[in-house]
């Protein structure tokens, strides 16, 4: 590199081909405090002044920004192949480096980022960072955790000019797929992004590795790599990286909001265990049948001791409803049970009674819950998707940004149900009164709506 009037140059930090960009540690000669210099090569072989642009849009992204989690800029200077962006130094290793964290540590972790999704998010226009990977987030451990967001190359601002864009541009992995297939983005795709980086943690994931939990949906299976954290947490995290954007959190504001509220932590976390497939299989198998074997026996004595339905308490019954089976599930009942993040897809339970249940984050795609009596139940984020709702009691029942694409909701009872926010495309709603029912904010399209819809 040729020498830059009063910098030092110390060592090389970064070579990006590709971009014809080198990244250099150096010190400014005056006051002896360290920067971080980019230097863009454009007359190197590779790289052409084509490029030009996109580089000062993110000098001036940068000038505009002032937040202590994102370093300074501190000058642009012009040289013979190109020009140099310096920025204030931050002596702190990037999360592409293996790291020891917590699964608390990796909560705040996701807070901080978050938070400066929101100061981006909150510019006018809204900025995208469009990049958030491992490598372009720096942590500090002590005395508390501190994160800064770096590499705004590709950073745009939300307005008609990234909708015309026709280059792609990101890292497999961690972009989302509106921003592959160069859709729209929206203040929903950097979460997708974060979604991902937070994954990596969580499963000792190297970040070029991530595309290994990666189905051709483009979306991430990560939870037999990890045990013991929150249900809550984990359908949190599945919401970060939903595939489709339309079911993510909207904006980083409402992620963070949900977030506070969840402990990360359950019961018997493993964190960076190497898992043993055949042991796990194995053991796997042997519980599978023991249940399957305990909950026969228990149906059989109690049919023969009473022709009334089985009930059965809210301990046994999360662990029975993960593998039972028509036509037994139908015949236990679960009022005020703590379903939260349970896995109930395609189960038959109709006619079940699950009364002022707990099924946040739950899984509930396919299932049959015709006639089910779940007044007040907390189906809060729950993920209802095609599920058979025809003539349920739903009474009082929290569906707030719960999935309801495709749901038959049919003559159910949705008397003072919340849905503020649910997802009701291709809904059935046929023969509903919903005078008293909050759809605020709710996305009904193409749903079958009745006369009485206020």
């Amino acid at each position: 590199m040729n020498p830059i009037p009063n910098y030092k140059i110390e060592q090389q930090l970064g070579h990006n081909k590709s971009g014809g960009r080198v990244t250099y540690l150096a010190t400014q000669t005056q006051n002896q405090n360290p920067v971080v210099i980019k230097q863009f090569q454009f007359a190197k072989t590779g790289t052409t002044w084509s490029d030009f642009d996109a580089h000062q849009r993110e000098i001036s992204l940068l000038q505009n920004l002032n937040s202590p989690n994102i370093p300074k800029y501190l000058d642009a200077i012009e040289t013979p192949d190109g020009f140099c962006l310096i920025q204030e130094y931050k002596p702190a290793p990037s999360l592409a480096i293996p790291q020891p964290f917590t699964p608390q540590e990796i909560k705040e972790i996701a807070i901080a980022v978050l938070e400066v999704l929101v100061y981006l998010q909150q510019q006018i226009p809204p900025i995208i960072h469009r990049d958030i990977k491992p490598e372009n987030i720096l942590v500090e451990h002590s005395p508390q955790i501190k994160i800064y967001l770096v590499d705004f190359g590709l950073a745009r601002s939300l307005d008609s000019e990234m909708a015309a864009s026709t280059v792609v541009k990101g890292t497999l992995g961690f972009m989302p797929p509106e921003q592959i297939f160069n859709r729209k983005l929206t203040e929903a795709s950097d979460l997708y992004s974060l979604g991902a980086t937070l994954i990596c943690l969580l499963t000792n994931t190297k970040s070029t590795d991530i595309g290994n939990l990666m189905d051709e949906s483009y979306r991430l299976h990560f939870k037999p790599l990890i045990s013991g954290l929150n249900p809550q947490f984990i359908s949190w995290l599945e919401k970060m990286v939903a595939p489709n954007l339309k079911y993510r959190y909207p904006n980083a504001a409402t992620a963070l909001k949900a977030l506070l509220s969840i402990e990360i932590v359950g019961n018997g976390f493993n964190f960076g265990k190497s898992i043993d497939w055949k042991s796990a299989t194995s053991q796997f198998m042997l519980t599978k049948l023991v249940l399957v074997g305990m909950v026969t026996v228990s149906f059989l004595i109690a049919q023969r001791a009473s022709n009334t339905v089985r009930e059965i308490n809210s301990g046994d019954y999360v662990g029975y409803l993960r593998w039972l089976r028509p036509p037994l599930a139908p015949h236990g009942h679960c009022p005020k049970c703590d379903l939260r993040g349970t896995d109930l897809r395609g189960l038959d339970l109709r006619f079940v009674d699950l009364t002022d249940a707990d099924l946040r984050g739950a899984d509930l795609r396919g299932t049959d819950l015709q006639n089910a009596r779940l007044q007040n139940a907390n189906l809060n984020n729950a993920n209802l998707n095609e599920a058979n709702l025809r003539e349920a009691d739903l009474y009082g029942a929290d569906l707030r940004s719960s999935y309801l694409e495709s749901t038959n909701l049919a003559h159910a009872n949705l008397t003072d149900a919340d849905l503020r926010g649910a997802y009701l495309q291709n809904a059935n709603l046929f023969g509903v009164d919903l005078r008293e029912t909050n759809l605020e904010s709710a996305d009904t399209t193409g749903a079958i709506l009745p006369d009485n819809l206020p």
